[in-house]
């Protein structure tokens, strides 16, 4: 069954369609729902993923960066969102290709590269690179994690 039979996603998407600005048009609150379970089903068909990719909320932007299913080109496209919390969501994500976890770690926010540094899945080049970042807490975290991956790896 296509995503787009449903009346009210239908009618969610063709809002973003007809949005001029960010403001201009009113959202009721079910939009904003639909979009929010859109942007997090893993269902949800990549046409839908990228017109939600340039929705004016910064809730269901997040909630799409954090979707197991997105496809690589929105990983590249969503990691450079002006807002650090999609940016945080992209790479909090289990699929995050290496490239776009290489731009997380060059990020201008201190709080995005923080987030990163907390992740074991991160490559070790990055983690190493990150446990020498000029912000003493990403620099801690870091060091934090690969001291926790060398703990599990010795423990083995």
């Amino acid at each position: 069954m296509d995503i787009f039979c449903n009346p009210l996603i239908q009618e969610a998407l063709t809002a973003l369609e007809d949005k001029q600005s960010g403001d201009d048009v009113v959202r009721t609150s079910d939009e904003v729902h639909v979009r929010l379970v859109l942007a997090g089903n893993p269902h949800t068909t990549p046409a839908a993923m990228h017109k939600l990719a340039e929705d004016p909320s910064e809730k269901v932007r997040s909630r799409l960066a954090a979707n197991a299913r997105l496809p690589e080109d929105l990983f590249k496209i969503l990691a450079k969102d002006s807002s650090e919390e999609v940016r945080i969501s992209v790479g909090e994500n289990q699929n995050v290709p290496d490239q776009v976890l290489e731009l997380l770690a060059r990020d201008t926010s201190d709080d995005v590269r923080l987030a990163i540094s907390a992740n074991s899945l991160l490559p070790l080049h990055l983690l190493k690179q990150l446990a020498e970042d000029d912000n003493m807490f990403v620099a801690e975290s870091a060091k934090k994690t690969l001291a926790a991956i060398d703990a599990k790896a010795d423990a083995r």
